[in-house]
């Protein structure tokens, strides 16, 4: 029963991490919505799990070893919206003791115990919104942890105790056992922490750029193969790759210092992914660092004069925002090279040679300016050209 607890505590966790990633508070409302519907069917399944693999065990007999089975589902019930950020979880799990007593409530209220009952479901109710609306800092924090799930499991007992009326001594027991059934939890959910962020931190490395906090050259590599197999697949796809570098950045890192030269290629890549994203919020293009002083744009679902406008806001937003290092203004500029992605691009090799020449084709005609699938434009030639 310990190890089928800790698989669903496994699976609860992976299930969180995995949603964590992928869904936001900024995600569209039906989206969070059956993320929530489905955590909570996660939840009351692994209740009904644990019900069933203690059924198989005992032989139907639920009174055989019932403390070890009533830990195991308290456990998953604390764990599970302790770790889902989900209040519908928490709806269910302060609606589990009314579910699982199958005289209805009923004989509750016949009790003389009944105010012992509606005071400590009071407490179970306290204790689970604040870990819920805590949780972040209880995760962190052990001593708050191992306060909450004691007041969660005491209360538990104590209602288990007012339906079944079990020698109390027996109670106590059990409730010692569910600290240590939490600490072994706690320490699974530690570590499956522990793991995560290393595989987080190292995702991280393999695909960021550690200087300008951009995705690198190895993330395009990935990326653009995907995209050009999208691309190939698709009748109605489009998509264009913008590469620019910074012009006579060796300039900077001699007269500067390299640090300057670092915090030239910082800005840069924070203006421009800044300019990436649209009025209505979502991002018109990725940005890759390529090596150097070279970055990479992908424009899904854009032509070359869309993407040419953007390149032109670019370098408006450059101009407009200057970089000062210690009193000293620098006035960045950029070139680019443009080029769609076309149906006769076999591989991803091509389009970069395609765009990396147009780029040496911008820097061969002045810098500062921007060439289109052959053609080179100053920038203020490029905005008319571009939006007629």
């Amino acid at each position: 029963m310990l190890l089928i607890t800790i698989g669903l505590i496994t699976v609860i966790t992976l299930v969180s991490y995995s949603i964590e990633k992928r869904v936001s508070a900024a995600s569209p409302f039906f989206i969070r919505l059956g993320v929530h519907i489905l955590e909570s069917t996660i939840l009351v399944v692994s209740i009904i799990v644990l019900r069933e693999v203690f059924a198989t065990v005992n032989n139907g007999k639920f009174m055989n070893d019932a403390w070890l089975y009533a830990n195991a589902q308290i456990a998953v019930s604390f764990y599970g919206f302790l770790i889902l950020n989900n209040r519908l979880v928490e709806l269910i799990t302060l609606a589990f003791p009314f579910i699982y007593n199958p005289s209805f409530n009923v004989t509750r209220l016949e009790s003389p115990l009944w105010p012992l009952f509606l005071g400590t479901y009071f407490v179970l109710l306290i204790t689970v919104d604040y870990a819920y609306s805590h949780k972040d800092d209880m995760l962190i924090s052990g001593y708050k942890y191992t306060i909450a799930q004691t007041i969660y499991g005491m209360s538990w007992w104590i209602l288990l105790w007012i339906d079944y009326h079990f020698n109390p001594l027996q109670m106590i027991i059990s409730m010692i056992f569910f600290e240590i059934f939490m600490a072994l939890f706690r320490l699974t959910e530690v570590k499956l922490r522990a793991s995560f962020a290393d595989y987080k931190d190292l995702e991280i490395k393999a695909n960021y750029d550690a200087l300008t906090g951009v995705r690198n050259r190895a993330n395009l590599n990935t990326t653009s193969k995907e995209l050009l197999d999208e691309f190939k697949h698709s009748s109605d796809e489009i998509g264009t790759v913008a590469m620019f570098d910074i012009d006579h950045f060796k300039k900077f890192n001699d007269t500067y210092g390299h640090e300057t030269g670092d915090e030239v290629l910082r800005h840069v890549a924070h203006l421009v992914e800044r300019e990436l994203v649209s009025r209505q919020g979502k991002p018109t293009g990725q940005l890759y660092r390529y090596g150097g002083e070279e970055f990479i744009i992908i424009f899904k679902n854009l032509n070359t004069t869309e993407s040419a406008n953007i390149a032109y806001d670019i370098r408006k937003t450059l101009a407009d925002i200057p970089l000062f290092i210690n009193g000293a203004k620098l006035d960045v500029t950029i070139c680019f090279g443009i080029t769609a992605i076309t149906k006769s691009d076999e591989t991803t090799k091509s389009i970069l040679e395609r765009v990396d020449q147009y780029l040496y084709q911008s820097k061969n005609s002045g810098r500062n300016c921007v060439t289109i699938e052959g053609e080179t434009y100053s920038y203020d030639n490029l905005k008319p050209a571009v939006t007629e």
